[in-house]
């Protein structure tokens, strides 16, 4: 159980009362003052109680529209408050953050409610982003108030919630690869260079969720890192890209765009996809999307703020990891991409 905190401000307001009415007792001797003594007295022992024993049916949760939403769009943002308690309000104090993962903005607030029994809207209001990430709505503490703001405990019981902000795509059409990304050689010019086509597996490092059946069990033990084969959709050569994101949030808003809508063709045009960017710890995050789906995992995962924004580095670690391969690097502007070899 969690430890109840006196509140200062609460206990002084108290003692000044009490002290008020035992004065005017002490001076009238009258019968009302000391029946009003007992009557505070007997509203404290049942606040108190009230409090220990019911505040665990207090719970927060913070709600968002499940569906993408656009940059610029408003979004309606709900905190509700359950209380189990069939008969007993309590009063509350919510603080939370509205945070964008992508751009790590943070707007920062605090709510104080009466919470009856059933379920009691705490905060609604509209938020809007005007750049691509994930927002999310994260209560970073409730504080549950005995009635007469003697006693205070805080709780746990809250439950966070999100929603994306994805960009607009430009539809990809039947255009050729070669409008789209500066450099990109021609299909017949891919084979006269000798450029090497995809092999039916692909070998990577191990994520949660992957097939048992796939790990490849010598290189595991060579390496001393689980990994794993995956398929490849055949027919087509492997086309490396990098997203190299950088400090600056209206470029980031164009890179994903741009990310989203090459990634479509390439992906149209069969060709499977290893994405790679810079994660937290200045190593490279790869991906292998050979279907939509996976490509919007992959926007989803990004936007959700697993990357670190230096497109130098990026660029480094994509040349030392890939030695000698050619790769796409996203780009914002008339082209969507650079083919460096």
């Amino acid at each position: 159980m969690k430890k109840p905190k006196l509140c200062a401000g609460g206990l002084l307001r108290y003692i000044v009362l009490f002290g008020a009415l035992f004065a005017l007792w002490f001076f009238f001797r009258s019968y009302i003052f000391f029946l009003m003594l007992g009557l505070l007295l007997l509203a404290t022992v049942v606040s108190v109680w009230a409090l220990l024993s019911n505040w665990k049916g207090l719970s927060a949760e913070a709600e968002l529209p499940a569906n993408r939403i656009g940059r610029h769009n408003p979004v309606r943002m709900k905190i509700c408050v359950k209380n189990s308690n069939r008969f007993l309000p309590f009063f509350l104090g919510i603080r939370f953050r509205v945070v964008n993962l992508f751009t790590e903005a943070v707007l920062e607030d605090r709510e104080v409610l009466w919470a009856g029994p059933g379920r009691t809207l705490a905060v609604e209001r509209d938020l809007t982003s005007h750049h691509l990430g994930r927002l999310e709505v994260q209560i970073t503490g409730m504080v549950i108030y005995d009635w007469l703001h003697l006693l205070k405990i805080e709780s746990g019981r809250f439950q966070n919630g999100g929603v994306t902000v994805g960009g607009g795509m430009q539809e990809p059409g039947e255009e050729e690869l070669a409008s789209w990304v500066e450099g990109f050689p021609k299909e017949n010019e891919l084979k006269k260079r000798g450029t090497d086509i995809n092999p039916d597996y692909e070998v990577r490092e191990y994520i949660p969720g992957d097939d048992l059946k796939s790990i490849h069990w010598k290189l595991t033990a060579k390496q001393g890192k689980t990994m794993v084969r995956e398929r490849l959709a055949a027919g087509r050569d492997k086309i490396n890209m990098l997203l190299p994101l950088t400090g600056e949030e209206e470029e980031n808003d164009g890179l994903m765009e741009a990310l989203q809508g090459l990634g479509q063709l390439l992906l149209d045009k069969g060709y499977p996809i290893r994405l790679c960017w810079l994660g937290k710890g200045d190593g490279l995050l790869c991906r292998y999307l050979a279907e939509p789906g996976e490509l919007e995992n992959a926007l989803e995962e990004i936007l959700s703020g697993s990357g670190k924004k230096d497109p130098g580095l990026a660029r480094e670690r994509m040349e030392e990891e890939f030695p000698g391969e050619a790769y796409i690097a996203v780009r914002n502007g008339a082209y969507k991409g650079e083919y460096i070899q």
